[in-house]
């Protein structure tokens, strides 16, 4: 299906447009599954941060996508 791949490759120039510490929590949260705690205890950063960074992600993924 075009459409699907074409959303792919959108999502991955976005993907590839996040500032490195948004990009990192947000792979370990979405394709390792790992919690915001477990990401805080590997990153050695609060939970808070990391909540902070998924959500800047996401929040930019959404504007760059559509």
């Amino acid at each position: 299906n075009d459409d699907l791949l074409e959303k792919k490759v959108l999502f991955q120039k976005a993907l590839n447009q996040l500032p490195e510490k948004q990009k990192t929590a947000f792979l370990m949260n979405k394709m390792q599954g790992l919690t915001y705690k477990e990401i805080a205890e590997i990153l050695n950063l609060s939970q808070k941060a990391i909540e902070k960074r998924i959500g800047l992600a996401i929040k930019a993924l959404k504007q760059n996508i559509n």
